[in-house]
């Protein structure tokens, strides 16, 4: 026993044995006979002080209910052994996905019993460390044998709605493990396809896996785009369902909180449903995409954009002339668009630098000049070596390999159909990544970032492929254009993923900044950020909603000034797909094998809460044979007859 000095306890019992035993002092009084008087007699005998202990169901109960609470307060236990080491490091997933709810799942409150029961399994004298990790790492207790602390911390675990990233969570993991090699690091998660680290950790790592439920959907992608110079806007929407069977759900839309578009959507299985809505007023400055009803996960069922502003880019386009490349980049709002051929770049270039308008995109079809243009560039189908890679020859008929369903570049874009007669063989510079792939791997669609500018490859000839005669070109257009001039409200980019900060510079007068974040719920906070030597910088968001930065300052002409907005949205396709995936990938992370077989750690099992659980169905007990009433109506219920009690103490 864990506290044999609770046995003190016992002596209760002889004392409620007394209390049996005592009867009422009463005054004597002569009667003429007794004949009438024997149930008298009989109860006199009854509070003779110290009479004969006669049998009574009550006395046994609470000799039984006083037993079992003084056994239970000593905390008696059994010797067993622990598969855990002397020292646990327990990482509790609190992603998104660990906020799936649904009839019969509360996928946290799961896990919150799972970690609670590894901290019962510890081994005598171990100690444990608790771990709640979402993108990133926060250590609730460290390395402590107390169990009821880490039990307490435990009990405050809650999810978060930002992308699960255990990076963070094992590199703590390895450092406490690489201080005792005793260790065991035991995760407690869905298993969901969150981030790990490329170096495992040198401990056994165990997964203790919750959750059965994938019935959830998502709003996927939500986008706003001005066209027919901005008198028209359209509101792209992807709905994605990951679960396994087909669902339907009613998409609304929001313009600055007001109901502007409803629809039915059917998702089949394990695919989207896209939407165009063009009944958004062109005056909206936000949008919101909305999922009527419930699934298992509430923070993936509304998503917001900002509404770009008016503003346009001057972009040049050089080559000999395509009519669709033309008219896709006519079609963008955004973009004031010129062209010339090969022989007149030069001069377009002098005559936009005389005259202060200079061109912010350029795009190369089939050309390649001599020095990098200056600003962002898309290159199509170049002939010859350039600022974004080598071209070592031709590919012909290349195959478009499977493509990455969260790629920006190919938001609402389907290849699947696409064919292409030949392309260049291009092997990318450092600082570009391949969107699109052959089969073989060869890159047919890249960005990337050169010298500070944005840049973009798009490796075959469109004449040379049907990609042209696709829905899918102008969207691809569009989304490499939103890449290569990326899309702003002031400082802040127009969309941010849950937990990304940022940097932006502001004017150096501000000292300080008010940040007020609008949530799903329509609920507002705000915290003042301070701005150091002109630079802001700005935490992640932990929730989704929209962000508005504004400037706090005595001056007038800078005091409460928007300096910018931004969206802030989860677009997860990890944490929408909700169903628990499989543990092994991360019990590969442990370089150390678990000794299934070997003899494991002395350990613990107490069993005083079967014996609080005992007495209290005894204390229901008592109560039935204590009130008559009770009794009356369960013997009624029962068919039978009450009996007294015989030997009841008065």
């Amino acid at each position: 026993m864990i506290l044999p000095l609770a046995l003190i306890g016992l002596v209760s019992l002889p004392v409620i044995v007394a209390f049996y035993m005592l009867r009422l002092r009463r005054r004597d009084y002569p009667v003429g006979s007794t004949f009438l008087w024997q149930q008298l007699i009989r109860d006199v005998e009854a509070n003779a002080p110290w009479q004969r202990l006669r049998f009574s169901w009550l006395l046994l109960v609470q000799l039984l209910i006083a037993t079992l609470i003084v056994l239970a307060a000593a905390r008696p236990f059994s010797a067993t052994t622990s598969d855990l080491a002397a020292n646990v490091v327990l990482i509790v997933d609190t992603s998104a996905s660990m906020a799936t709810s649904s009839d019969g799942e509360d996928r946290m409150a799961l896990a919150r019993e799972r970690a609670a029961d590894v901290v019962g399994r510890l081994p005598e004298g171990g100690r444990v460390t608790v771990i709640a990790a979402a993108d990133t790492a926060n250590v609730l207790v460290s390395e402590t044998d107390d169990r009821e602390a880490a039990l307490e911390a435990i009990d405050g675990i809650t999810a978060t709605q930002l992308p699960g990233d255990l990076t963070d969570g094992f590199a703590l993991a390895s450092a406490l493990a690489a201080r005792d090699s005793d260790s065991t690091v035991v995760v407690v998660s869905d298993a969901s396809d969150d981030e790990l680290p490329e170096v495992g950790v040198g401990a056994p790592v165990l997964v203790e896996r919750v959750g059965e439920t994938d019935a959830n959907q998502s709003v996927a992608a939500l986008s706003a785009l001005r066209r027919s110079g901005g008198a028209q806007l359209d509101v792209f929407v992807a709905v994605a369902n990951p679960s396994t069977v087909e669902a339907t759900r009613r998409l609304e839309i929001y313009a600055d909180g007001g109901l502007v578009d409803a629809r039915e959507l059917t998702i089949p299985p394990g695919q989207r449903s896209e939407a165009l809505v063009s009944t958004v007023p062109p005056s909206a400055a936000t949008v919101e995409a909305r999922l009527a009803g419930s699934d298992a996960l509430a923070t993936d069922d509304r998503a917001f954009a900002i509404v770009p502003a008016q503003g346009r880019t001057r972009a040049l386009l050089v080559g000999e002339g395509n009519a669709y490349l033309e008219n896709a980049m006519a079609l963008l709002p955004r973009l004031e668009l010129y062209a010339v051929g090969d022989d007149g770049y030069a001069d377009a270039l002098t005559e936009a630098e005389d005259a202060g308008t200079p061109y912010g995109l350029f795009v190369f079809d089939g050309i390649v000049p001599d020095e990098p243009p200056p600003g962002a560039a898309l290159y199509i189908d170049p002939p010859s070596d350039g600022e974004f890679g080598t071209v070592t020859g031709r590919i012909e008929g290349p195959l478009i390999d499977r493509t990455d369903p969260d790629e920006p570049i190919l938001r609402f874009v389907d290849l699947a159909s696409v064919h292409i007669g030949r392309a260049r063989d291009v092997a990318l510079a450092t600082g570009m990544r391949s969107v699109v792939d052959t089969g073989a791997g060869r890159p047919l669609v890249a960005v990337g970032e050169r010298g500070g500018r944005q840049l973009g490859l798009i490796g075959f000839d469109l004449s040379e492929s049907d990609l042209p005669l696709q829905v899918a070109f102008p969207l691809l257009m569009s989304n490499l254009v939103d890449h290569l001039l990326p899309v702003a409200e002031g400082i802040l980019p127009s969309s941010m993923p849950l937990g990304t900060s940022v940097t932006a510079a502001v004017d150096p007068r501000i000292e300080r900044v008010s940040v007020v974040t609008t949530g799903a719920d329509g609920a507002g906070t705000a915290v003042e950020v301070p701005v150091v030597g002109g630079q802001l910088t700005l935490a992640g968001a932990d929730a989704v909603g929209v962000r508005e930065v504004r400037a706090i300052s005595d001056d007038p002409a800078i005091g409460n000034q928007v300096l910018g907005r931004t969206a802030v949205n989860l677009f997860s396709t990890d944490e929408s797909d909700v169903a628990p995936g499989d543990p092994q990938r991360i019990v590969d992370m442990g370089r150390v094998p678990a000794n299934d077989d070997g003899p494991g750690q002395p350990a613990r099992a107490e069993w005083w809460w079967p014996l609080a659980l005992a007495a209290l169905g005894l204390l229901a007990v008592e109560w039935i044979l204590y009130h008559r009433p009770t009794r009356r109506t369960l013997a009624r219920a029962f068919g039978r007859r009450p009996q007294p009690l015989g030997g009841r103490a008065r």
